[in-house]
């Protein structure tokens, strides 16, 4: 009982780590996301006629934001559940 209950502390030290991970990670990658979207519309407001280039890549970073603010989350989650 005293191995594993040493175990089960060598296990639970990262824990506030990756649920901290888990927990702000989508907030960052939702804030990317406005961020790319706010700058797809400041792009369309400057042109007279919107095209795809011109807000294309706005909306690719806005893209990746939100990819990378879900992908840190995910494995963060899976050991902390």
């Amino acid at each position: 009982r005293v191995a594993i209950y040493r175990e089960e502390e060598k296990l639970e030290q990262g824990m506030p780590y990756l649920a901290t991970v888990g927990s702000t990670s989508p907030y960052i990658g939702m804030f990317g996301t406005v961020w790319g979207i706010m700058n797809s519309f400041r792009g369309l407001a400057t042109v007279q006629q919107a095209t795809l280039a011109t807000v294309a890549p706005g909306i690719s970073e806005a893209l990746v934001a939100t990819a990378i603010g879900l992908i840190a989350p995910i494995p963060a989650e899976i050991p902390n559940n």
